[in-house]
């Protein structure tokens, strides 16, 4: 791994596509700079120890070197974030930050290129359906903290975003195969071409694998994707992106009200975005998406025998669109001050029988705005907010803060102080909810969740060490969360068997703790990026056991090493203590995973060919992550790429 790369994970932000300049657009000498220059963690492109909150991204020879095939894995790298495995749909990836997430609940905004992916229903993301091949991806940008100042009220504990690289990256001809133990399956085609003013992607990709050993969890992806961009002229281009998905899935526990069955999901998407770039500080964009998934789950159950062996038709399907448009103006009226502001408008429409009452309609409209002051030569003022507006929950203003001070050139210290809120998503409106009636006595009442809301406080150190050969990036927190929505009644009930499913608000929690993490490259050829994170929960747990639903210590390592001969090396390892999930009723234990990869790289005339071979859980600790049947086994499996 080279230095621009250990300096392009340590300390960036998160880049909003759909601001005028775009991720692509970063050059490699601003790379190169000891601290690079991102674009949006506040909309505005910023030296990344001047942004408003701790980030991290994750780039390109990261994810090839690190040797996972599974895109959820890649957030283990990600200081104070956990990932597991469910059974939901097939084998379900679960990607949270501090704990406060479970199967398809999130409290993080994900987006590719500026599009959001969160499901409107449940407000979670399908990370089994993401229509992305891991070689497309230009790098994974995460801001470590409540961002919904700058990306809405989505983005309650932090956001995603996936940077797709532009497609005269990979002008030619790409192919790729793994094939492993346990079901593995993947393949990937691409080509890429172009001219001066044009170039466009396509690609294709399948991914299989059988999940869990002795669990109804198998897993089929298929999708296809193309990006063409246009260079209209010295200042102006055009994005077109579109794509769809088909994933085929075990599910059922093979029960009488859950049997075992196939579900099926399929999506659509098309994108364009505009964008007039006059200077690095001043431009316009414009961007609009439509969206569309559906899921189908229709089954029989088995004979039941209490009521004379009548077997119930179910209808799990769901239907979920989604249109939204932005519009974004960057500006600067002094040398110390830049500003940008905008405006964007949403129409989430979902059909669900099952969990929905009727066709259900989300409304949101929302106005930006974001200004950096340069104070003095020594501190940097960021100040931003979003106000924000849905037909189901009014109106909410996210404000957020921060000053950065340059102690010596390449040592900054940063406070930063942001308030954020989650509506409730439209299963959680739907569904009826716990109220307090007269005489305290627990009412359900459909549609009277209150928001969730949390104010966070950070203390951020960043740190250049030439000398060494390294740099940091330490976080420290505060969080205080309040009106948490919980869904009981699901696997244990609040009354014992007294309610339906239902929502309600009730726990509040605490959060502080400390994340760190540290590139180091000691030899030219070497290099080392180290996660830490602590974290300590505090909640009354009436409702959800919020308190134990993070692991309180989390440490992950990344050695890579290059050998003569165009040989590549990379050794993972990962330790994290025990925790219980959340909607889960036993504790997970603390477990360390050993993954190792050897590559070799090699040419054949014009083809550049790579192969592979990667053992995951090396050491065959037979460790569970979010439910005791899913027990983690050793897998291997190998891989070949070729690019002409």
């Amino acid at each position: 791994m080279s230095r621009s790369v250990a300096s392009r994970i340590a300390c960036c932000a998160l880049v909003m596509a759909t601001g005028p300049a775009r991720a692509d657009d970063l050059s490699e000498r601003e790379f190169l700079t000891d601290f690079p220059t991102v674009l949006s963690a506040s909309r505005l492109r910023q030296n990344a120890a001047q942004t408003p909150q701790a980030v991290t991204v994750i780039d390109q020879d990261t994810i090839r070197t690190s040797g996972v095939r599974e895109i959820a894995e890649l957030f283990r790298l990600v200081p104070g974030f956990n990932v597991s495995y469910a059974n939901v749909n097939g084998l379900q990836p679960i990607v949270t930050y501090h704990g406060l997430g479970r199967e398809f609940f999130s409290r993080l905004q994900v987006l590719i290129d500026g599009r959001s992916m969160n499901n409107a229903t449940l407000g979670g993301v399908d990370w089994s359906d993401l229509p992305l091949a891991l070689d497309d991806i230009e790098r994974i940008e995460v801001v470590r903290g409540p961002s919904a100042a700058t990306q809405g009220v989505g983005a309650f504990l932090g956001t995603i975003n996936f940077v797709t690289k532009h497609p005269a990256q990979q002008r030619g001809a790409y192919a790729s195969v793994i094939a492993g133990g346990d079901g593995i399956l993947d393949a990937v085609a691409r080509y890429a071409g172009g001219g001066q003013a044009f170039d466009l992607r396509i690609t294709a990709a399948h991914q299989s694998d059988d999940g869990f050993r002795g669990i109804a969890d198998q897993r089929r992806l298929d999708f296809a994707t193309m990006r063409g961009d246009w260079q209209l002229g010295p200042v102006d281009s055009v994005m077109l992106q579109a794509g769809a998905t088909s994933r085929n899935s075990d599910a059922g526990a093979g029960s009488t009200f859950d049997p075992a069955r196939n579900e099926r999901s399929d999506t659509g998407y098309v994108q364009v975005r505009w964008e007039r770039n006059v200077d690095a500080d001043n431009g316009f964009s414009a961007q609009i998406y439509y969206y569309r998934f559906n899921f189908g789950d229709r089954f029989v159950t088995d004979p039941i025998p209490q009521f004379r062996g009548l077997r119930v038709h179910v209808d799990n399907g769901s239907t979920v669109s989604r249109a939204d448009i932005e519009l974004q103006h960057t500006f600067s009226i002094a040398s110390t001050s830049r500003w940008v502001w905008g405006a964007s408008a949403r129409e989430d429409v979902a059909e669900a029988t099952s969990i929905l009452r009727g066709d259900q309609h989300l409304h949101l409209s929302r106005l930006f705005g974001h200004v950096e002051w340069q104070m003095t030569t020594r501190a940097l003022l960021n100040v931003g907010a979003m106000v924000e507006h849905n037909n189901l929950a009014g109106t909410h203003v996210e404000p957020q803060i921060a000053v950065a001070y340059t102690i010596v050139p390449g040592h900054v210290v940063r406070l930063g102080i942001s308030r954020a809120s989650r509506n409730p998503t439209l299963f959680e409106e739907s569904v009826g909810s716990i109220i307090v009636g007269p005489g305290g006595v627990p009412v359900v009442v459909p549609g009277s969740i209150r928001p969730e809301s949390i104010a966070s406080t950070e203390f951020d150190y960043l740190g250049d060490l030439p000398a060494l050969h390294a740099s940091v990036d330490v976080k420290l927190f505060h969080d205080r969360l309040s009106d948490l929505i919980a869904l009981v009644n699901d696997s244990t009930a609040f009354p014992p068997s007294t309610f339906p499913r239902t929502i309600v608000n009730g726990d509040g929690a605490r959060q502080r703790g400390a994340e760190a993490q540290l590139i180091w490259r000691p030899l030219p050829a070497a290099s080392l990026i180290l996660s830490v994170a602590h974290v300590e929960t505090a909640s009354t747990d009436r409702f959800a056991a919020y308190s134990t639903s993070v692991p309180r210590n989390t440490l992950h390592a990344l050695w890579t090493q290059r050998f003569p001969g165009s040989w590549d090396s990379a050794i993972t390892w990962h330790q994290q203590s025990g925790y219980r999930p959340l909607g889960m009723t036993s504790t997970q234990p603390g477990f360390g995973r050993l993954d190792l990869r050897l590559a070799r790289q090699m040419r054949a005339g014009p083809t550049s060919v790579e192969i592979a071979g990667v053992v995951e859980n090396a050491l065959d600790r037979q460790y569970t992550e979010f439910s005791s049947a899913n027990v983690a086994r050793r897998r291997a499996w190998l891989s070949l790429n070729l690019s002409y």
